[in-house]
């Protein structure tokens, strides 16, 4: 499947995203996603691939505002639309980068983290890794983010089964339009590194969850 640059992609739709995000859909993926971080006030989170950052509400509400939120995205743009949400808030945790989790160093990008939060105790990675280029790199850059006990959690999509797979030509359209690959099953990169995996879904089987504490995190 070709995939466009982030950043060229999102400079156009970055300010439509959230129009178009069809969040009535997605919306209670990335609230299982949350859930399954168990985080508590005062704890630190990173959104990679916060976007614009829909899951910001959330996480606020679980971390409090004695919490950290780091958001990384590839998109310029896209990350000025979060800066506006922020603003309207009024948000004061919230730290943003541009980065690209497939290219910087993952030393580097741990770097940049642990000058806003020198602990991460979550990482969040919702519908963001099946639009990567390379999801191994990305995936090798949230583990380089990662200490004892962090937990991470991974949602994203995959076509619907059983008595939804009907509506699979609807999502491999919705998948392709937003340049999301729905073959490519990122959720296994958590299976692998967590013994502890939680699984489930919604949406026919259409939006996948995943979380756990990868082995990286408990000090392997």
């Amino acid at each position: 499947m070709r995939r466009w640059p982030v950043t060229d992609r999102y400079q156009c739709f970055a300010p439509l995203y959230d129009a178009l995000a069809c969040e009535p859909v997605y919306r209670p993926g990335r609230l299982a996603g949350i859930a399954g971080l168990r985080l508590r006030p005062g704890q630190a989170v990173v959104d990679a691939g916060c976007g614009t950052g829909l899951n910001f509400a959330w996480l606020e509400a679980a971390v409090g505002p004695a919490g950290r939120i780091v958001g990384i995205d590839a998109s310029a743009a896209m990350l000025d639309q979060a800066r506006k949400r922020i603003r309207r808030h009024g948000w004061a945790n919230i730290d943003l980068l541009n980065a690209d989790l497939t290219a910087i160093a993952p030393d580097a990008l741990a770097g940049r983290v642990h000058e806003a939060t020198p602990v991460v105790d979550a990482v969040l990675a919702t519908y963001s890794l099946s639009v990567t280029r390379d999801q191994g790199a990305a995936w090798e850059r949230i583990l380089a983010l990662c200490g004892p006990g962090t937990r991470v959690a991974v949602v994203d999509m995959q076509l619907p089964t059983g008595a939804a797979a009907a509506l699979a030509p609807a999502a491999a359209l919705a998948c392709r339009l937003g340049g999301s690959d729905p073959s490519a099953h990122p959720w296994a990169l958590l299976e692998h590194d967590a013994p502890d995996t939680e699984a489930s879904s919604v949406r026919g089987g259409h939006i996948q969850i995943r979380a756990g504490t990868p082995r990286s995190a408990a000090g392997r």
